[in-house]
């Protein structure tokens, strides 16, 4: 009797390494399909600069602003304030100020926050460098999720926020127009064209 109990201990434990041994090859597969699927994200994604009328449905939207909201930032200050303009009225603002909205029907104004934001030294923040993380997480989940978007730095940032009121604690870094890209919506002529990596990186 003991000898057949201590022989079905013994495939049991034959059976738990194996798989113990499986695991980190089945990780190592699953690692690399993730690291193949946002390479193929990120080189697919382009500036949209034609926007169809259709607005985004509110599930999608929500998983683009938890995306932001994942961000990391300096010592996880959380300094962005993100407001989605969609009214008439403030879209016709933003028009007036830049003219790269492209006809999208909603726009990300990603700011940030003096009293959240974490200083760099005595007179600067890392204000600008966090909401900017935060914006690209939102693009790449925005057009994983089939929404186009387009980075957009052109326009005065004092008097956006003069237009729309902003409390002085708010400041306006970048705006975000996004929706549905238009049929005839394609990517720039530069958009595959890239510097050799050995320019741009050097092991030191």
């Amino acid at each position: 009797m003991k000898k057949v109990l201590f022989f079905v201990a013994g495939i049991a434990l034959m059976g738990l390494f194996s798989a113990c041994n499986q695991q980190p090859k089945e990780q190592e597969e699953t690692t690399e399909a993730m690291n193949t699927d946002f390479l193929t994200l990120a080189a697919e994604r382009f500036s949209v600069r034609h926007f169809s009328d259709k607005p985004v449905e509110q599930e999608k939207l929500d998983k683009i602003l938890e995306a932001g909201k994942l961000a990391p930032t300096a010592v996880n200050s959380q300094p962005q304030k993100i407001y989605v303009i969609q009214s008439p009225e403030v879209l016709e603002k933003v028009n007036k100020l830049s003219p790269c909205i492209y006809g999208a029907p909603q726009v990300f104004l990603f700011c940030y926050d003096d009293n959240n934001v974490c200083p760099r030294g005595e007179n600067d923040n890392y204000g600008d460098i966090d909401v900017t993380i935060v914006l690209t997480h939102m693009m790449l989940e925005a057009w994983n999720l089939g929404i186009g978007t387009c980075p957009v730095g052109y326009f005065d940032q004092k008097e956006l926020a003069k237009s729309l009121e902003l409390p002085s604690n708010i400041h306006p870094v970048l705006l975000m127009p996004f929706g549905y890209a238009a049929d005839d919506a394609a990517p720039s002529e530069k958009h595959s064209t890239f510097r050799p990596m050995e320019e741009m990186v050097e092991y030191i």
